[in-house]
């Protein structure tokens, strides 16, 4: 039986944000970029190219499709960024027609995890976890999946998407034959049932995962090969934040031993952990007995021998790094990074995105503590951030408007506009003022807390803290270099006053939004938020699996959370991720589940061309 759920979201899928990949090409002192365009399931007007003229919408494997245009990055508009060559593939960069070869090593710049433990809140979204683990469904992401922006979900270690008798039962089939890395003290043993009941119980009192498993009646194993899932009440959520990369699936005999999931991470995935150094970067290696065969080519899988992250304290030494060849993917920082990339490196390919629904860069307010407790404090603290000169100071225009709601089910693609986050969200330092006069807050004193290797947030956060100190306010700026001491803080909820954050979801689903962050009773609620409104709105949407009906509920929420400024929005930057042109199917989704960026699927897929 297909799943009732997955054909409703396959009849209903919307226009997507639009999905840019641009390879890299240098013009006579200008910074160009070459984008490969080809159609998706969008029906609005195709963009014109840089002599004005259309450019052709038509799908893949058409001429137009795979014609190369040149445009000046620098003279785009964010909206010409976003909308142009919506659903553009990297199937036709040259090296892809040889086809995956087998071995080789891929090297890319991030930070050690503090933990490695899926359970816990600092450990559970983490792109590391890809390597070593599998879920039963996943995002599939590579560089041949027709439209990445729509994120079509695929089992992993189930074997078809699940049977939906009805709004409360979820049966997933499992593989048969699977095996756990042949580490001890697991030692290669085959993938059950049991492991995905006993994960399930360990995620039921895990704070990132328990608000999925909150409406859970019960969970059955009918035999070896069968999970039954039996909710409490209809739930249109499940599906899609049961897709997200948070529910690892890992061995109950590591996550019981002296060291638990916390050093050594042991799962069902396509490498296998060696070693690790504190922020320093980390290694593993091919994992033999791997089940997953690639579609395409009928090849055992991963290709790659080996995955490296190394670890740069600043972003200069990560593109020298990049540029020497010590790196084959880089996230660039902003606009001058990828421009200067492109020139003296005119091979590099570029994808830019937009951030992820669940991960838009915000500060968390104690809203439950004197005097953020106070809504025209909070609004007066919005409307002294002027976002715009963030965005062109900071990002150099490859921003928008930050808002963390998932874009599925609203009309209004991301980055929403200032009328659609209402007038608390405008700059405005004179109406400030005022707000603060009113509340008896004009000598106003604010601990605020962020971290400085958030790399551009951490900048974004700097710049908020001087434009408050401009207008009157006293700021104490605490930012510890080792996360983890961010992460402690925040994660319990035990801050000052302001924390400067990114993080809400993860989400595909709104629920990660609407529920997970904002009910008074989620213990994701990092906001210290209690509003009966808000309360019964994510509430009802949980339940609602008519999608018109739950999006209008959606909608009430979305409007009346931006009322109340529960959180202070600041600006989201695209996402610009490069790649030596050697290196194929390490892509970046515009949800931002790779990889390289969060981590849901791509990497045993990942190969490298010597």
């Amino acid at each position: 039986m297909r799943s009732a759920y997955w054909d409703r979201v396959s009849r209903q899928k919307q226009n997507r944000r639009r999905f840019l990949a641009v390879t890299g090409t240098a013009t006579a002192g200008l910074t160009a970029l070459a984008l490969t365009g080809c159609g998706d399931d969008d029906d609005s007007s195709p963009p014109a190219d840089a002599t004005g003229s259309a450019t052709s919408s038509a799908g893949a494997g058409s001429p137009a499709a795979t014609q190369p245009t040149t445009r000046d990055i620098s003279k785009m508009s964010l909206e010409e960024m976003r909308t142009a060559f919506s659903g553009a593939r990297f199937k036709d960069l040259e090296g892809q027609a040889k086809g995956p070869t087998p071995g080789g090593m891929v090297r890319w710049a991030s930070r050690t995890p503090v933990t490695w433990d899926p359970t816990s809140p600092a450990g559970s979204t983490l792109a590391s976890h890809v390597l070593a683990h599998n879920q039963l469904l996943q995002f599939k992401v590579d560089d041949w999946v027709e439209n990445p922006n729509f994120m079509e979900i695929e089992p992993v270690l189930a074997e078809s998407m699940p049977e939906q008798p009805d709004d409360q039962t979820f049966v997933f089939h499992l593989r048969k034959g699977v095996k756990f890395q042949n580490v001890a003290p697991v030692n290669g043993r085959e993938f059950t049932a049991d492991d995905v009941l006993y994960c399930i119980e360990a995620y039921k009192k895990a704070p990132a995962q328990n608000p999925t498993f909150m409406d859970l009646a019960s969970v059955e194993k009918p035999d070896d090969y069968t999970i039954v899932f039996k909710m409490k009440a209809p739930a249109a959520y499940f599906i899609g934040t049961f897709s997200v990369p948070i529910h690892w699936i890992f061995s109950r005999e590591q996550h019981t031993s002296a060291d638990g999931l916390a050093k050594t991470p042991i799962g069902t995935g396509a490498y296998i952990f060696e070693s690790s150094e504190n922020l320093g970067g980390y290694k593993f290696k091919k994992n033999p007995d791997y089940f997953r065969v690639d579609e395409r080519t009928g090849k055992k899988l991963p290709y790659l021998d080996e995955v490296q992250v190394a670890y740069f304290p600043s972003t200069a030494q990560s593109l020298a790094a990049f540029r020497s060849g010590e790196l084959d993917v880089l996230w660039a920082q902003n606009y001058d990074d990828l421009t200067n990339l492109v020139k003296s490196h005119p091979d590099t390919v570029v994808q830019i995105t937009t951030p992820p629904p669940s991960f838009q860069p915000h500060i968390a307010m104690r809203i439950d503590k004197p005097p953020l407790n106070d809504p025209r404090v909070r609004r007066a603290l919005s409307m002294l951030i002027d976002r715009d000169a963030i965005i062109e100071s900071l990002a150099g225009g490859l921003a928008g408007y930050g808002y963390g709601q998932d874009w599925t089910y609203f009309g209004s693609e991301w980055p929403f506009g200032k009328e659609r986050l209402g007038q608390w969200h405008a700059y405005n330092p004179g109406e400030a003022e005022k707000l603060l006069d009113a509340a008896g807050a004009k000598s106003l004193e604010l601990y605020f807390l962020m971290s400085q290797t958030a790399g551009f947030n951490y900048e974004v956060w700097s710049a908020i803290a001087g434009m408050w100190e401009a207008a009157g306010l006293k700021v104490t700026i605490d930012a510890p270099q080792d996360p983890a001491q961010w992460q402690k803080q925040f994660y319990t909820g035990n801050y000052e006053s302001l924390v400067g954050t990114g993080f809400l979801g993860p989400g595909w689903d709104p629920d990660t939004f609407a529920y997970h962050a904002l009910h008074s009773g989620s213990p994701k609620n990092y906001y210290h938020v209690k509003d009966t409104t808000i309360d019964d709105l994510a509430l009802r949407q949980r339940h609602i699996m008519d999608r018109a009906e739950r999006t209008k509920v959606l909608d009430e929420l979305m409007t009346y959370d931006l009322d109340q400024v529960t959180r202070l929005w600041t600006v989201a930057p695209y996402k610009i991720n490069a790649r030596k042109p050697n290196v194929f199917n390490v892509i970046d989704t515009e949800a931002a589940w790779s990889t390289v960026g969060w981590g849901s699927s791509g990497m045993d897929k990942a190969w490298k061309l010597a």
